[in-house]
């Protein structure tokens, strides 16, 4: 068992358990982050991330709820605050640390399917 606030810190955490429903709002946050102008349709950014558009939109819905994502007249944009900015900033830079990824992935994990042994 992970000793996930130590790895991850509180602030990735909550981010986490607030706003990443799945392995897919991973990709769309990451993808986000890393093209912050991006203005795309739910079969633009579908096709992006090579995944069906009935997948992306519940996810895109979430993060539109969330704040994280902006959805208006059919587009989608990046548009979270500053604070939230820099920490969907920290959880990708997390992504990139072997532990700290692996660490997320129990997390999300344990989040989709919250029965399973850890």
């Amino acid at each position: 068992m992970y000793d996930l606030e130590g790895v991850l810190g509180p602030s990735i955490i909550q981010f986490v358990e607030r706003h990443v429903r799945s392995l897919l709002t991973w990709d769309i946050l990451v993808f986000f982050h890393r093209n912050p102008e991006a203005v795309l349709d739910s079969a633009g950014l579908a096709s992006r991330l090579g995944r069906r558009v009935e997948e992306v939109e519940p996810e895109v819905e979430a993060l539109c709820a969330g704040r994280v994502l902006q959805c208006a007249g059919g587009l989608i944009r990046y548009r979270p605050t500053e604070e939230m900015r820099t920490t969907i900033a920290a959880f990708v830079e997390a992504c990139q640390d072997r532990g700290r990824r692996l660490a997320l992935i129990a997390l999300v994990l344990h989040k989709i399917n919250p029965n399973s042994q850890q």
